[in-house]
């Protein structure tokens, strides 16, 4: 299985996993061959890539750490409960379904705390904030688990990581989904989702105040650069510490409508930068320790110019999967693929990750000609 973005699926590949809407409608099904026709819906319908049956690698299955079940449940209830805070802001929010949602969460990481985060997820374009806000969730319950949060201090920290963006429910529309800038005061109100944010969930005798502090301060930065109160350090709650991090990090590998989705390594480059500055370098570190840095299914190419797919990871040495080579320096397919631990061959390392676009221009005839 790997992913392959919309715009290079082809008629007659297979679809390894099933593509859902946000109110848990079956898109497509997983074992569906894709069409001209499917393929032209998927894009109408914003979906920005799908996970296909690769037959050259085998069935290779990407671990999630949460299963499609609870991860589409979940994603459910908080598109429920925020469409209700949108028109009851006072009374909308539903504390037991997103508890129970939260719970549940909780309970499969917990089962899966050994499994490593692969971003293996799809969403839609639409459906950005929900399945967002589901992934801080995860993310954050991973890093709580690494720090040794007792269960309670989990759940606090789960309920406040999935309901960190629910303030944004009550900035209008038209300034939320705008496409182009912002204007100073358009900004300054997108802020204020903090502020809506805390006083949504502490009027909730369910959820903790920590929870709510959580929305509150989860835009303030280590080095006192972010909103809404300019705290720095440990003046932020630990909490908000933790979910500033899986936020920035979901968001970037997210695709979104006027960008690509960066590659995992791409932005643990970017959240390891940060951490000098404005994000806690101690969570950083244990943070990235449960993020694939070149996740299953990712197609490499090596220093040596082989080409390959990464199928198991080296949790103690990310850097060093192990690679299935399918092709040579020149593009050639291999006769016979074999894997590489890159832990048993320190003399080598991935050089680059490829997009399907950039594997086809290495392994087509012209190229090998141009060489």
């Amino acid at each position: 299985m790997r992913k392959v973005s919309i715009e290079s699926v082809e008629p007659g590949m297979i679809l390894a996993r099933s593509i859902y809407s946000a109110d848990g409608r079956t898109l497509l099904g997983a074992g569906i061959t894709l069409s001209t026709p499917f393929i032209r819906r998927l894009k109408e319908l914003g979906v920005p890539a799908v996970l296909i049956k690769d037959q050259v690698i085998g069935d290779l299955t990407v671990p999630d750490v949460l299963s499609e079940q609870v991860r589409l449940a979940a994603v459910q209830t908080i598109r429920h409960s925020f469409a209700r805070v949108q028109l009851h802001a006072d009374k909308g929010l539903e504390p037991m379904a997103v508890k129970t949602a939260t719970s549940d969460i909780i309970d499969e990481v917990l089962r899966n705390r050994h499994v490593m985060y692969h971003v293996a997820d799809i969403r839609t374009f639409d459906d950005y904030t929900f399945g967002h806000s589901v992934n801080v969730c995860v993310l954050s319950v991973l890093t709580g688990i690494a720090m040794g949060y007792n269960e309670l201090e989990l759940y606090d920290l789960a309920c406040g990581a999935i309901l960190h963006d629910i303030g944004k429910m009550l900035i209008p529309l038209e300034v939320l989904n705008k496409p182009g800038r912002l204007t100073p005061e358009e900004y300054a109100e997108i802020r204020r989702h903090c502020d809506y944010g805390f006083e949504i969930i502490r009027h909730q005798c369910e959820f903790s105040l920590a929870a709510a502090h959580v929305a509150y301060q989860h835009q303030e930065r280590f080095d006192g650069s972010g909103y809404p109160r300019q705290l720095k350090g440990e003046e932020i709650h630990e909490y908000a510490r933790i979910v500033a991090i899986a936020d920035m990090y979901d968001a970037l590998v997210a695709d979104r409508v006027y960008r690509k989705g960066y590659l995992p390594y791409q932005a643990h480059e970017i959240i390891l930068a940060a951490s000098c500055r404005e994000l806690d370098p101690n969570i950083s570190q244990i943070f990235l320790q449960n993020i694939a840095i070149y996740p299953i299914g990712s197609t490499v190419q090596l220093n040596t110019g082989d080409i390959g797919v990464v199928v198991d990871v080296n949790k103690a040495f990310q850097s060093r999967p192990v690679v299935r080579l399918l092709y040579d320096a020149d593009g050639a397919p291999l006769k016979r693929p074999y894997e590489l631990d890159l832990t048993r061959h320190l003399t080598v390392f991935v050089d680059k990750v490829l997009f399907e676009e950039h594997v086809k221009e290495l392994t087509t005839p012209h190229y090998q000609e141009a060489k």
